[in-house]
């Protein structure tokens, strides 16, 4: 029973961040998240008792995790950290022209929709792009930048990301994250010039 209940409230959270990507946290009605998920009507309530803001805050921090792993496995693959994160916003080129530019980034589409009016969701948004931002510091750290310098990068980095992304989706077209991905990777690697050889 625990294992059906775990999977019910997993199909909810996948559901929730695919939609959220697709038409934000406003545009995505419960009952219309329930059915994608293929998920009782009250299972909704049972999972998250506090209703969507809860459900939004869960989706987004799940988003986070998912995401985090593609920062991480980009510096697993080892090799140059400029190339590492190229090949993340390439990445995310392919993805967004995949899904017709529809398939943005879950956690913005939620900043952008309600951190104004809503303090838990805005607080589970910056929970979300800080998990992400130390993955790019701690994969820049590890390449040989310094902690503070890495941090700031890391910021830069991600910055550049999620606006390339928003006019990807506006324009229909792949070429901001192209420009910014080659821009990003030649800053990156000015600043590894002066980094010490990892230890």
């Amino acid at each position: 029973m625990d294992d059906k209940r775990t999977g019910t409230r997993d199909r909810l959270l996948r559901a929730g961040e695919g939609l959220f990507r697709t038409q934000g946290y406003s545009g995505t009605g419960l009952k219309e998240l329930a059915q994608t998920a293929r998920a009782p009507w009250g299972s909704m309530y049972h999972f998250f008792p506090r209703g969507k803001e809860q459900l939004g805050e869960e989706v987004v921090a799940y988003a986070g995790e998912i995401y985090l792993g593609a920062w991480q496995a980009a510096f697993r693959r080892g090799g140059d950290p400029g190339v590492a994160i190229e090949r993340v916003f390439l990445a995310e080129a392919r993805l967004l022209a995949g899904s017709d530019y529809r398939d943005g980034c879950p956690i913005a589409s939620v900043t952008l929709d309600v951190a104004s009016v809503s303090e838990p969701l805005r607080a589970a948004c910056a929970s979300g792009f800080e998990v992400w931002l130390d993955a790019i510091a701690q994969g820049l750290i590890a390449a040989g930048a310094p902690a503070d310098d890495a941090k700031a990068l890391a910021g830069f980095i991600l910055s550049a990301m999620e606006g390339a992304i928003v006019l990807s989706r506006a324009a229909k077209d792949t070429a901001p994250l192209l420009q910014s991905a080659r821009f990003v990777r030649q800053a990156i690697e000015r600043e590894a010039a002066g980094w010490l050889p990892p230890s």
